[in-house]
């Protein structure tokens, strides 16, 4: 008798090691609405069937419990299809609403253009964290993400474990995390304490055993949610977390949809669950993109149902996605095209970031790769390559905002490039200058919405009320409010006139600009009627040539 049940008795041993190693190597979701749990229970099956197959001398043994759990996998395959449920999977992005764009997506704000990438910021962060000799060899920069701290872009990226040694003599925690503003790439920080507090990320990626920090989470009572999306964000006082977003398969192994998010302190591993209608206002990232995107080309592919041989008004989205900022909320960006389509894009989406709020904005035109090249075109001797853009509103029209860099990786040139006509793209060394590029393109063509009020530059006379100033990207702007337009806040850099470090409030000038209804306008030009200093020749020869060149590059 004990012979007949040894081969079980192995057997069912072999099943719960293997079973505990793979639990806790994998960390599989102990869930049957999961693919990848179904697969293990199919692979722990099989030592079991063949122990209790060779006990009982049965063929059937071996079969029966292997072949059923294959057929629960193919009838959940069948399910996750879209022959059985493209409805279901054209849905799940949820209601799509068209707008539009000019009066939905606020005017571009010099101030807040995101002209850091995350290859930039990688590169800019390695400097940092190289500066620190003794730190440098400990530790290394973790997964950058753009985020929104007190209404301001910037990327930031952990310190995190270099090695399991470093780890075992470091077991308390990284020190910190490095934070590099979006907006300008000479504000790098290194956050080591808040509030005289040590900043200690001990439950991290690069933890092991316990401080691994998909493990730490699993273990806490977690192992039959679905987990993705690991971001490091921080809260409007500095302080890191760890946002997790939790998900579910709604039919079959498919249909991932967030169901809320756990927050996790990366010091104390201390958890809170938030469901979708719970999460603090800090928070940036609840949908991963993945989920995004799947579905947005799911809405696309099903237009007509699964069977649609013709790819009739089939869309899908363009190569690429970035993130972009609007009134404060974060949303993933990309274009949609028709299925096989050429560079022309019919439109794009805005997707919430939290709650999945989508937006299709019709406007036809380029799609980013095209824009790309057509940048890289404007300055093609030198060999620039263009960063995937970002989509800004320009005074009412859709436009791409990319930079060019060179082949160390360095920002030269900021370029902007109209989505309806890829051929007006305006390009210079500051974000003002290429802006005033792209606006007289567009003014050339007849394309800018200012021109509806006029169709010449306007010129007048004010006495200054307010006036301040900030440097962006190592590019000096003022802030000028003059009597005579209140409601205006005109916008210029020190590359426009040396006059401006010397303004002061009451004082006279004369500025020129183009009229549109934004509250914040970009000078033409700027003379301060207070200062009388006459220009040599030499310096009138200088601006006559500067104005003929610039005049020369934007017919280019």
């Amino acid at each position: 008798m004990k012979r007949k049940f040894a081969p079980i008795l192995i057997s069912l041993f072999i099943t719960i090691l293997l079973a505990v190693f793979i639990n806790q190597l994998f960390l599989p979701v102990l869930n049957l609405k999961y693919f990848g749990s179904v697969l293990i229970i199919l692979i722990l099956s099989i030592p079991l069937s063949i122990g209790i197959g060779y006990s009982t001398k049965k063929t059937l043994a071996y079969l029966i419990a292997p072949s059923l759990i294959i057929l629960f996998m193919l009838a959940n395959m069948i399910i996750s299809s879209g022959i059985v449920n493209n409805t279901k999977k054209r849905a799940l992005i949820g209601q799509i609403t068209a707008k539009d764009f000019s009066t939905d997506i606020s005017p571009i704000d010099l101030t807040q253009i995101p002209v850091v990438d995350q290859e930039l910021a990688q590169n800019l962060g390695d400097k940092k964290l190289g500066e620190q000799v003794a730190l440098g060899s400990q530790v290394t920069l973790g997964q950058f993400t753009k985020q929104n701290v007190n209404g301001k872009l910037f990327w930031v990226a952990p310190l995190t474990h270099s090695g399991f040694f470093k780890w075992n003599s470091n077991k308390d925690g990284t020190p910190g995390y490095i934070m590099i503003s979006a907006t300008n790439q000479g504000d790098i920080s290194l956050v080591q304490t808040i509030n005289n507090k040590d900043v200690k990320i001990k439950y991290q990626p690069s933890g092991f055993f316990n401080d691994d920090l998909a493990r730490h989470v699993y273990n806490a009572g977690y192992k039959n949610t679905g987990l993705t999306d690991y971001s490091f964000e921080l809260d409007d006082e500095g302080n890191p977390f760890w946002v997790i977003t939790k998900y579910e398969n709604t039919f079959g192994f498919t249909g991932s949809n967030a169901s809320g998010v756990l927050i996790v302190d990366p010091e104390t591993g201390l958890i809170e669950d938030y469901g979708l209608n719970e999460i603090p206002q800090w928070v940036d990232r609840v949908i991963p993109a993945d989920f995004v995107m799947k579905q947005l080309n799911q809405w696309g592919k099903y237009v007509h149902g699964w069977w649609n041989p013709s790819n009739k008004d089939v869309i899908q989205t363009t190569e690429g996605y970035n993130i972009v900022y609007n009134n404060g909320e974060c949303f993933y960006y990309t274009g949609m095209t028709s299925a096989g389509a050429d560079e022309a894009t019919i439109g794009f989406m805005l997707v919430n970031t939290k709650t999945k709020e989508t937006n299709l904005y019709k406007v036809s035109g380029s799609h980013e790769i095209a824009a790309m090249q057509s940048a890289e075109g404007q300055v093609q001797e030198k060999e620039y390559t263009a960063t995937f853009p970002i989509l800004i509103n320009v005074d009412g029209q859709a436009t791409y905002f990319m930079t060019l860099k060179d082949k160390k990786g360095l920002v030269k040139l900021y370029a902007m490039v109209n989505v309806k006509d890829y051929s007006l793209v305006g390009v210079g060394e500051s974000l003002s200058k290429t802006k005033s590029n792209y606006i007289k393109k567009l003014k050339n063509q007849g394309d800018w919405q200012g021109l509806q009020n006029s169709n010449e530059e306007i010129k007048e006379k004010g006495i200054v009320k307010r006036i301040g100033s900030s440097i962006i990207d190592d590019t000096t702007y003022y802030y000028i409010v003059i009597n005579e337009r209140l409601d205006k806040i005109f916008i210029s850099s020190l590359n426009m006139s040396n006059e401006l470090p010397l303004t002061k409030e009451g004082d006279n000038v004369e500025i020129s600009y183009f009229i549109n209804e934004n509250s914040s306008i970009d000078l033409t030009s700027f003379d301060n009627l207070e200062l009388t200093q006459t220009k040599s020749e030499s310096e009138e020869v200088i601006l006559e040539e500067n104005k003929e060149l610039e005049d020369t590059t934007l017919t280019n």
